[in-house]
């Protein structure tokens, strides 16, 4: 809900990268509206952007939100545990290979975390994680040429 242009983001890149200062780009995976498409196209924009590195996080629900409202009102579904699992996969091996990976998940503080309540459980996540490189048989960057 910042309300910024790509424009602001592209701007804020170039300055970093001409003034030779690595930055780290969060992502937010799960928010309304967003299907695969739109978050591969984010992770691709975030990997040609020259971030040194990617923090991928869940979107949390929580309580007193503008966000928890929506959900309240049932105008969008949190992701389930699966689809987040394929979603990181699916940004990791389209990143890459010397993109620093700082966070795959995220914990949303447990009072105030209304969905998705799997994410609690945060070594069950990465276990998923890692499970679904391994049936892939994948890796960061596998993706990365298509993608550019």
């Amino acid at each position: 809900n910042r309300g910024y242009s790509l424009l602001v983001y592209d701007d804020a890149c170039q300055r970093l990268l001409s003034a030779n200062i690595p930055f780290v780009v969060h992502m937010i995976v799960g928010l309304p509206r967003e299907n695969t498409t739109d978050f591969l196209k984010t992770a691709s924009h975030i990997a040609k952007s020259g971030a040194a590195g990617i923090k991928i996080q869940l979107l949390h629900v929580l309580k007193d939100t503008e966000l928890s409202k929506d959900y309240e009102a049932e105008l969008f579904e949190a992701m389930t545990l699966e689809d987040y699992v394929k979603a990181v996969v699916d940004i990791i091996e389209i990143l890459p290979k010397n993109m620093v990976i700082h966070r795959i998940t995220g914990d949303g503080p447990r009072d105030l975390l209304i969905a998705p309540m799997w994410s609690t459980n945060k070594k069950n996540v990465l276990n998923s994680i890692n499970r679904e490189f391994i049936k892939r048989n994948t890796y960061q960057g596998k993706e990365y040429p298509k993608w550019q």
